[in-house]
């Protein structure tokens, strides 16, 4: 009766304990790109792979000629970028409430490093479509955000125009010297204000260790 009752608790648990998770996976933890999940040398729709140039590791982001200079946020960029069209998150608190929707603060797109991330990460683009390719192959699985960013953390929207709410201000130290301001891209929230491209030594390459909820907790007062 007791093995019953324990196995009906974990039934109910399990899928409680996977809800609101992440779906990315850690990955291989590694302090550089060669060996992380961004290492790209060895799978199958890099083009470079099976053409005796060493399994490329950077050019599907960058490339050393002929880089497309209208990318500002990375050197020489390779990847073809994704046109969206995008929805962006609007949710809880989130910008002026208008007959009890949230308006967001006018963000319809992402910009700045969030949209290189998402010329993979939307699922619209192909991964190997880069230096003037046309891949087959798109992001699959949890690392496919889709182009519905409804249910992601918000992204390129200017930090400053929050503050009213339950988040600390710009010079808010949330780690020695650190301040908030430092997360930030040209004073906006992007994806890399929690996520570093090149370095996953913390596990879903996390700009800093999130125990305790610290990542959140740097902006969030709670």
């Amino acid at each position: 009766m007791k093995n019953l009752f324990i196995a009906a608790v974990l039934v109910v648990m399990i899928p409680l304990m996977s809800m609101g998770q992440s779906t990315l996976g850690p990955g291989t933890i590694t302090t550089s790109i060669a060996g992380s999940p961004h290492d790209f040398s060895n799978d199958a729709w890099n083009p470079y792979q099976n053409a005796g140039l060493g399994g490329q590791i950077c050019q599907p982001c960058h490339t050393p000629h002929n880089g497309d200079l209208s990318q500002t946020d990375a050197p020489l960029w390779n990847h073809t970028m994704s046109s969206g069209p995008w929805q962006m998150y609007t949710g809880f608190h989130f910008g002026p409430n208008v007959g009890g929707v949230y308006q967001g603060y006018g963000v319809t797109a992402p910009d700045g490093i969030s949209a290189l991330c998402l010329s993979c990460h939307d699922g619209s683009v192909a991964l190997g479509s880069f230096g003037g390719q046309v891949g087959t192959d798109y992001m699959t699985g949890g690392a496919n955000l889709t182009t519905d960013l409804r249910n992601d953390h918000p992204i390129s929207f200017t930090y400053d125009s929050i503050q009213a709410g339950g988040v600390w201000d710009l010079t808010h130290q949330y780690s020695g010297t650190k301040t908030v301001e430092s997360l930030l891209e040209d004073g906006k929230v992007q994806c890399s204000s929690c996520h570093k491209v090149h370095y996953n030594a913390l596990g879903y390459f996390l700009k800093m260790s999130n125990q305790g909820s610290a990542l959140c907790l740097a902006c969030h007062k709670k």
